[in-house]
C-alpha cells in the first residue's frame, strides 16, 4: 500500500466518523416539545381557571398533570412570580402564557404556566456527548494504530533489515540473503541491495581463486625451481672435485695451473650464486606457503615404470641402488607432484647422511598399494622428533641439521603431495633414516 493510499483512506474515515457523529447530533432531540399537545393543555387550564375562577369550588390548583405533562402555573400577583420564572429558564422548561378573558372581554396575561421537567434531560445530553467522545477517540485511536503498525511493517522493518544487511556485508559475510519482499517500499531498494551482494560474492570469490592460483603458481615455481639450483650445485661440487684431483705437471702447458685455479674460483662462485639463488627461493616459497593449505594435485593413472626414471633423474652422484625390480602395473600418481616428493627425500638424504641410498619396491595385490622405501645409512633423527619431521617447518635438533641449510617444508610438502593422491608416507630409523612410500594401485 502506498502512501498516497493510506492517507485517502485516513481521512475517508475521518469524514466518515465526522458525519456519523454529525448525525447523531442532529438525531438527538433534547426537551422534545410536542407545540400541539401543549396547546392543548394550555387550552384546558385556561378554561378550568375561568370555571374556577369566583365559583364556589375555589380556585384552579396551582399544579397538576394533563395528557402526560406536569405543569405549574405562576401568577404574576404572586410573591415568588418573577424567581419561579427565573428558575424555569434556568432549568429549561417550556412556559406558556396564562390567559384570562373574563374582565371586559379581552384577554389578558395573568400568569404563565410553567411545564416541568425531571432534568434528565442534561444527563443524557452529557452521556450521549460522552459517548461521541469516547467513540471518535476510540476511532482516532485504532486508525492511529493502524497508520503506525502500517508504517512499521513498510517502513521501520525493512530499514531494520536493511541495516542488519549493511552490517553482515560490513563484517564479509556475502552469503545472507536479503529477505525480497515486492510489496513494501523498499522493494525495488532490497533486490538492487541483494544484487549488489550477489556481485561482490562473485567478485571476491574471483579474487580468491585468482589468488590462490598465483600462490600455487608462485609455490610451484619456487619449489620447481630449486630442482635445477640443486642440479647445478651438484655440478659444481663434482667439477670442484675433480678440477682438484687433477695434477697441473701431467698438463701441457704453462698457464695450466692457472687456468685450473681460475676454473675452480669461477665455480665456486657459480656454487655461491647457486645458493643465495636457492635461498631466495625459499624464501618465496616459505612466504606463499604460509597462505596456502595444500598445493594443487591432479591424479592420473601411470605406469610404475615412471619412478624408476624419477629416481635415475635424481641420481646426479650415483649413490641410488635399486634392491629389487619394481613390478610393473599402474598406479594412482601426479608425476610431477611424486616426483616432487621424492626430489625432497632424496635432497635430504644428500644434505645429511651423504651416503648410499637404498630404494625398495613391495607391490600388494591384496591391499592395492605399491610401497617404496627410500633408505640412507646417517645418523637418522632423534627418536623423539621422528612423528614430527613431516610438521611444516620442523627440522630437528641434530648439530648436523642445525648446520645445514633449510626450510624443513620438503617433507611437509611430501605428506601433502602423498595424502592428495591417496597415499602415504612413513619415516622412521632402522640403520640409517627410511621413508616409505605408499602408492595406490589402480
Amino acid at each position: 500500500m502506498k502512501i498516497r493510499r493510506i492517507i485517502i483512506a485516513f481521512t475517508v474515515l475521518l469524514l466518515a466518523c465526522y458525519t456519523v457523529a454529525v448525525s447523531y447530533i442532529n438525531g438527538t432531540h433534547l426537551n422534545k416539545v410536542d407545540v400541539t399537545q401543549i396547546n392543548q393543555v394550555v387550552k384546558t387550564i385556561e378554561k378550568e381557571w375561568t370555571r374556577y375562577d369566583g365559583s364556589e369550588d375555589g380556585t384552579l390548583p396551582r399544579t397538576g398533570e394533563a395528557a402526560g405533562l406536569t405543569y405549574q402555573i405562576a401568577l404574576t400577583s404572586d410573591e415568588n412570580y418573577q424567581s419561579l420564572v427565573f428558575e424555569a429558564i434556568k432549568n429549561r422548561n417550556t412556559i406558556m402564557d396564562l390567559m384570562d378573558s373574563s374582565e371586559n372581554g379581552q384577554p389578558a396575561m395573568i400568569g404563565k404556566i410553567i411545564f416541568l421537567t425531571d432534568g434528565s434531560e442534561e444527563a443524557t445530553m452529557k452521556r450521549n456527548l460522552i459517548n461521541m467522545i469516547t467513540m471518535s477517540f476510540l476511532v482516532v485511536l485504532i486508525m492511529v494504530y493502524v497508520v503506525l503498525r502500517l508504517v512499521y511493517t513498510s517502513i521501520l522493518r525493512p530499514f531494520g533489515v536493511m541495516k542488519q544487511f549493511a552490517r553482515k556485508i560490513a563484517d564479509g559475510d556475502l552469503e545472507f540473503r536479503l529477505p525480497m519482499d515486492r510489496g513494501n517500499y523498499f522493494g525495488a531498494f532490497t533486490e538492487s541491495f541483494d544484487l549488489m551482494r550477489e556481485e561482490l560474492r562473485k567478485a571476491r570469490q574471483g579474487e580468491y581463486q585468482a589468488n590462490i592460483s598465483k600462490k600455487e603458481l608462485v609455490a610451484e615455481l619456487s619449489h620447481d625451481i630449486k630442482t635445477p639450483v640443486a642440479t647445478i650445485k651438484a655440478i659444481c661440487e663434482l667439477l670442484g672435485i675433480k678440477l682438484a684431483g687433477v695434477n697441473p705437471e701431467n698438463l701441457p702447458g704453462s698457464t695450466a695451473a692457472t687456468t685450473i685455479t681460475e676454473s675452480i674460483e669461477k665455480i665456486a662462485v657459480i656454487d655461491a650464486k647457486a645458493d643465495i639463488i636457492d635461498a631466495l627461493i625459499s624464501n618465496l616459497f616459505h612466504a606463499t606457503l604460509e597462505e596456502l593449505e595444500m598445493l594443487k594435485v591432479n591424479v592420473s593413472e601411470q605406469p610404475s615404470t615412471v619412478i624408476i626414471q624419477m629416481f635415475r633423474d635424481m641420481d646426479s652422484f650415483g649413490k641410488i641402488r635399486f634392491k629389487n625390480d619394481l613390478a610393473e602395473c599402474l598406479i594412482f600418481c601426479d608425476p610431477l607432484r611424486l616426483s616432487q616428493v621424492i626430489d625432497n627425500i632424496i635432497s635430504n638424504s644428500y644434505k645429511y647422511a651423504d651416503t648410499d641410498i637404498d630404494i625398495g619396491f613391495n607391490l600388494d595385490k591384496t591391499e592395492k598399494k605399491l610401497t617404496v622405501t627410500i633408505k640412507d645409512y646417517g645418523e637418522g633423527v632423534n627418536p623423539d622428533e621422528c612423528p614430527l619431521v613431516c610438521e611444516k617447518f620442523f627440522r630437528g635438533s641434530g648439530e648436523t641439521v642445525k648446520n645445514t641449510p633449510g626450510s624443513g617444508l620438503g617433507l611437509y610438502l611430501a605428506r601433502q603431495f602423498m595424502a592428495g593422491m591417496g597415499g602415504s608416507i612413513r619415516c622412521y630409523n632402522e640403520d640409517g633414516f627410511t621413508v616409505a612410500l605408499s602408492i595406490k594401485v589402480v
